[in-house]
């Protein structure tokens, strides 16, 4: 049997909700650091620069599909983070107080750590991702993971800036500049993505099985893995129910709904036939094993009665099976294809 699968883009799909204090706006031209606000502005300034260049590199890699392929920007965006390290640890405690310049200091090494080596791992699972489903996920809870450390680290950074404004008498204004808001849809994207993704890598892997052990022969492991496939999309179909769309967008979850469609058709209405057919072809080549070994002039009439039987059944079934092979590779293909699409369109148009 032939199967004409396409290969899935591999995705890296990393968001960073970082930079709580990047939200906050100081309305003063006073720039001098001997001020507490034009302190609060020049560390404020240091964690915008690296705020954009982590915009860049989110959107590049949201792009590009592949972390190997932006690994220029995660350079930029490292160097950016050291520029910032070493500006603000210049800085002396304000009054004698250091406290908000070292909890700046520790976030930023927390989020250099993170994208230098949190994030190697993360590439090196990203290698593999496709591998498994268990692969796949913990790819997947590795970048959930990061973004739970950062995200941690900046709760403490805002605690200390907002300690440090009350105890200078600076009014915080809360406000989202554009790369903050786009920060956090990134997050908010990838977040419902990943849902999704993991849903459909199921029965996606699943699927796999079910082809290599048809290739093989193999008529227990097709028996099990169309089981297992039948079971993995239904179950997936059921936990789509409870996701809604995204921002009014349900591209994403409909070309899923539409690909688990296909996988349980396939296990449940096609396959049991695929695997009769598998039946009928080991039969007559048993058949055929047995009728030459005997030889032409010492076969009994009952092996020439199962031979008969076998070659009758065998011939009746090939048609029919081959016809089912091309319209699982069609409508296979077709499916992947729309997934792909989706998949595309949708991160495109959700993180600008």
């Amino acid at each position: 049997m032939k199967s004409k699968r396409q290969i899935m883009s591999g995705k890296i799909l990393v968001s960073f909700l970082l930079l709580s204090i990047a939200c906050v706006s100081y309305y003063s031209n006073a720039q001098q650091l001997s001020t507490p606000l034009g302190y609060m502005e020049y560390i404020s300034a240091e964690f915008k620069n690296v705020q954009k260049d982590t915009w860049d590199y989110t959107r590049a890699v949201a792009k590009n599909k592949s972390a190997r392929k932006v690994e220029n920007r995660r350079k930029d965006l490292l160097a950016t983070i050291n520029t910032a390290i070493g500006k603000i640890k210049r800085l002396k405690g304000f009054n004698g107080d250091s406290s908000y310049r070292d909890s700046c200091v520790s976030f930023l090494q927390i989020n250099k750590a993170v994208i230098d080596h949190d994030y190697a791992r993360i590439m090196q699972l990203e290698e593999i991702a496709e591998q498994s489903y268990d692969n796949m996920e913990a790819y997947m809870l590795a970048q959930q993971k990061a973004d739970e450390i950062l995200q941690e680290a900046g709760e403490q950074v805002e605690l200390q800036e907002k300690a440090f404004a009350a105890a200078h008498q600076i009014n915080l204004v809360e406000s989202q500049d554009k790369i903050t808001k786009k920060l956090q849809q990134s997050s908010r994207v990838y977040a419902y993505y990943n849902k999704i993704y993991l849903i459909f890598f199921k029965s996606y892997k699943q699927e796999a099985y079910l082809i290599a052990a048809t290739i093989k022969g193999d008529i227990n492991g097709m028996e099990q893995n169309k089981n297992s496939l039948l079971k993995f999309s239904t179950d997936g179909l059921e936990q789509l129910k409870d996701i809604g769309s995204f921002d009014g967008d349900a591209s994403l979850k409909m070309a899923a709904i539409q690909i688990l469609n296909f996988y349980k058709d396939e296990a449940g209405k096609t396959y049991p036939a695929i695997i009769d057919f598998q039946l009928k072809k080991d039969n007559f080549e048993k058949a055929t094993k047995t009728m030459k070994n005997s030889g032409s002039k010492n076969h009994s009439k009952e092996e020439a009665d199962a031979f008969n039987k076998a070659v009758k059944e065998y011939n009746q079934s090939v048609n029919d099976v081959n016809q089912k092979n091309n319209m699982l590779n069609e409508t296979r293909s077709r499916q992947l294809d729309n997934w792909n699409s989706k998949n595309e369109n949708f991160t495109s148009s959700h993180i600008g």
